[in-house]
């Protein structure tokens, strides 16, 4: 039974670890992992953009670990928005909304 057990829950973590999403614009692909120039490049500037700055200590400096979140928000496009999620430049998040 505990054989059968590791065996399901192996393929569990492949399924779940291999689900990302992507998004077609422009007739290009852009897919979670990609850098904010290559969306550009494929997309063009989002409608909206939203930048988090990282966290700073008080006397200014970047706090160790912390990180820039930038928001980018693409559509209208029959009625659905595309909605990006980047971390220190990386695409981390693909969503669609209606």
């Amino acid at each position: 039974m505990s054989r059968y057990l590791r065996c399901c829950s192996a393929l569990l973590a492949l399924v779940v670890g291999s689900a990302h999403a992507s998004m077609r614009c422009s007739g290009a692909l852009i897919d979670e992992g990609d850098l904010t120039l290559e969306v550009l490049r494929k997309c063009g500037p989002p409608a909206e953009r939203q930048i988090v700055s990282p966290e700073l200590d008080q006397s200014g400096r970047v706090i160790r670990g912390a990180v820039t979140v930038e928001h980018w928000t693409y559509g209208p496009d029959n009625g659905m928005y595309r909605q990006l999620r980047f971390i220190d430049g990386k695409l981390v998040e693909i969503r669609s909304k209606k």
